[in-house]
């Protein structure tokens, strides 16, 4: 899927990323960031965050295992007159000389860590590209997702279109492990031109393995890596609500750098 970066930014762009950076930007000021002049994004896919800061006067960067959509990020940029780095790295092992003041991972990649092991690695790569009480921000599955008939803030499917591309998307969650606390994730999409027409061999489909991350798990391998304090929850970016409002739809968590 990563490997048609279009198809894939065009599926997800239902959300409203100016609005969602304004949310970001306003917890940062409430937990002490107030003037964050350096940005990090981990599992950066097409940098939307990025490239929206990047325009607002932000020295970000960005990091993805993905050479396709670094690739796709790439040029987005170029197209859009911003400047971003980018960069090939893992989120687990990467390791910058420079320091950022905030440093975000976004569209529940986190849930790529399947194991503590895994979690607690990345934190301790995020905390060690963080100044001293700098920020990091990391956004989950709301855990009402995975509970039977309390699903119902997210939809399973919907339609995205791009000038001329219009992408049909399904996400389903498949064989939720309660033991070892994962699940299959499967996401379809099937692109079309203007007039519906589909694409001659368009549809992907894909099916991976996450993490089911909830708020206890979280803070123990937060605590685990000795990095970090939680100074906040929050259910939603734009607009901003606590993480159990009846509106939240996914699980933010504010994590301030030792």
């Amino acid at each position: 899927m990563y490997r048609k970066p279009r198809l894939y930014a065009v599926a997800f762009g239902f959300r409203n990323i100016p609005a969602e950076c304004d949310g970001l930007l306003k917890l940062a000021a409430r937990y002490g960031v107030p003037n964050p002049k350096r940005v990090l994004e981990l599992a950066c896919g097409p940098a939307h965050h990025l490239r929206e800061l990047a325009r607002r006067g932000f020295d970000c960067q960005g990091i993805d295992i993905n050479p396709e959509m670094l690739g796709y990020a790439r040029e987005l940029c170029r197209r859009e007159g911003v400047t971003v780095t980018l960069r090939r790295g893992d989120m687990r092992t990467f390791h910058l000389s420079r320091r950022f003041n905030v440093v975000l991972c976004l569209f529940d990649s986190f849930a790529q860590c399947i194991s503590e092991r895994d979690a607690i690695a990345t934190l301790r790569s995020a905390a060690a590209a963080l100044s001293p009480g700098g920020l990091l921000f990391v956004e989950f599955t709301h855990p009402s997702d995975y509970f039977g008939s309390a699903r119902t803030r997210t939809v399973d499917h919907w339609t995205q279109s791009d000038g001329d591309l219009t992408v049909r998307a399904r996400f389903t969650v498949n064989r939720i492990d309660p033991v070892a606390e994962t699940f299959v994730a499967a996401l379809t999409i099937e692109p079309a031109s203007r007039n519906a027409k589909r694409l001659r061999n368009g549809r992907l489909q894909m099916r991976w393995t996450q993490r089911m991350w909830l708020r206890g798990g979280v803070q123990y391998v937060v605590l685990a890596s000795g990095a970090f304090d939680i100074v906040g929850w929050h259910g939603d970016l734009d607009p901003i609500l606590p993480l159990g409002d009846a509106e939240a739809w996914r699980m933010i968590a504010v994590l301030r750098r030792r």
